[in-house]
């Protein structure tokens, strides 16, 4: 079995297991989610992933995801323009918001991109023929994803 793959196999267990007993100290201390983690690995994931202008570039939406090769938030910037650090700031800050402290496998940004069959919550990111962003948490993004909304590191290669 490859490393991705058992870490896909502790995360699903994670997440079966996540409303588990926690005593209040364990409780009370937050996941460490580094920036710089979410800059290198997950806002790339996003990007490719969510930030389409029909989608999460959309203005009106609450996540929002922008950048390089998706909606700009200056417009004076031009498409493959490196990321600002307005852009990378507002999207870190939104995906943020979207985790749950408390539960972090119960978390919106986990749960909104995943397949309903898989655990996920609704989502209206369907692809033409039905299918999620991530139809498994076994999905290479979605396991980026879940590696910093959890505080893991990535497993050595």
């Amino acid at each position: 079995m490859n490393t991705r793959s058992l870490f896909g196999l502790a995360l699903v267990s994670a997440l079966a297991l996540g409303s588990g007993c926690t005593t209040e100290s364990q409780s009370a201390k937050p996941a460490e989610r580094d920036f710089r983690q979410f800059r290198d690995e997950v806002y790339p994931v996003l990007l490719r992933d969510c930030g389409f202008n029909a989608c999460h570039g959309a203005g009106e939406r609450f996540f929002r995801v922008v950048g390089p090769g998706r909606a700009r938030l200056d417009p004076a910037l031009r498409a493959f323009d490196l990321p600002s650090g307005d852009e990378v700031g507002l999207t870190y800050a939104l995906a943020r918001s979207m985790i749950d402290d408390k539960k972090p496998e119960r978390s919106l940004l986990l749960r909104k991109p995943l397949a309903i069959e898989a655990g996920g919550a609704g989502h209206l990111g369907a692809d033409k023929f039905g299918r999620n962003v991530y139809r498994t948490v076994n999905d290479a993004g979605y396991l980026i994803i879940a590696r910093w909304v959890l505080g893991l590191a990535a497993p050595a290669n």
